[in-house]
């Protein structure tokens, strides 16, 4: 009995000095922190997410005016009271709705942009729906002109439409804007750089150094000269002609990503069969030729 005991104060003290020490303490900041950040993104999706279910139940909601728009603007005739006083309802309703849906997304994007959840997804979703705010403005836009050509002109339509038009020509620009952004960052992260040439021309830009009988051949050990190589897009890049008989791959590229052919008067090409590999390891890539 008196071992029993002895084992559990013993026990006790371990698992005091466990809790008490400076690793332990610095282990339960970081969990406390991670279950922190965790909650805190749920709860961002969780507003992202209502903000995108309240875009979509603008768009339902004006569904059956922007039917009954289309309709008028299709009919002959003269256009009665009741009818007149429900265009000038629906095409309110429409307008408001479209401008509300504008400031909800312009908020989203800018909660995405700066929220630790990134999702490529909502993104998309994010400019999917701007495309739509866009189009159905221009529809009310045409709409509106439609019914301006049976001599129906109610002002406040028109102020509506003109405001809305003003805040969607805006968003398409900046929306141009941030897609030109994007573009220039995707061409970026799929730059890839390839230089091939002759072991002095080489050597003459430090791009390979040593190679003598006592001395092992260094690739780009050096401040080299990069304004030498070619900058290219792997993605577009599948083929180099070099323009040489004879070649070799100096840099880091693994074996099997890439082939060489030859032309009909036996000088060779540079083949990539497997991109992702090929430039796996090395985004630059050097070929000495013969």
């Amino acid at each position: 009995m008196k071992k029993l005991v002895m084992i559990a104060c013993v026990a006790v003290a371990l698992v005091s000095c466990v809790e008490s020490s400076k690793e332990y303490q610095q282990l339960k900041q970081a969990n406390d922190s991670l279950i922190q950040v965790n909650a805190q993104t749920k709860i961002e999706f969780d507003e992202m997410l209502a903000t995108l279910n309240d875009v979509e139940d603008g768009f339902n909601q004006i569904k059956e005016s922007e039917n009954y728009l289309l309709v008028q603007s299709n009919a002959t005739g003269e256009m009665s009271a009741s009818t007149r006083i429900r265009l000038k309802s629906d095409i309110k309703l429409i307008a408001e709705t479209l401008k509300n849906n504008k400031e909800r997304l312009a908020k989203l994007e800018k909660q995405l942009n700066s929220s630790r959840y990134q999702s490529a997804e909502m993104k998309k979703t994010v400019a999917r729906l701007t495309t739509e705010v866009e189009n159905k403005t221009k529809m009310i836009y045409n709409l509106q002109e439609e019914l301006a050509k049976r001599d129906i002109q109610i002002q406040e339509l028109s102020e509506s439409i003109a405001e809305l038009t003003g805040q969607v020509d805006n968003l398409t620009e900046e929306t141009n804007k941030q897609k030109s952004e994007l573009q220039s960052q995707d061409k970026e992260l799929n730059a890839v750089w390839y230089v091939c040439g002759t072991k002095s021309e080489l050597k003459d830009h430090k791009i390979i150094s040593g190679g003598g009988l006592f001395k092992s051949r260094k690739v780009m050990e050096d401040d080299f000269d990069k304004d030498y190589f070619t900058k290219e897009d792997m993605r577009k890049l599948k083929k180099i002609d070099l323009y040489a008989k004879k070649a070799k791959v100096l840099s880091n590229q693994p074996e099997g990503s890439y082939s060489y052919v030859k032309d009909e008067n036996d000088n060779l090409s540079l083949v990539i069969n497997d991109p992702q590999t090929f430039w796996s390891l090395s985004r630059y890539l050097v070929i000495q030729v013969y």
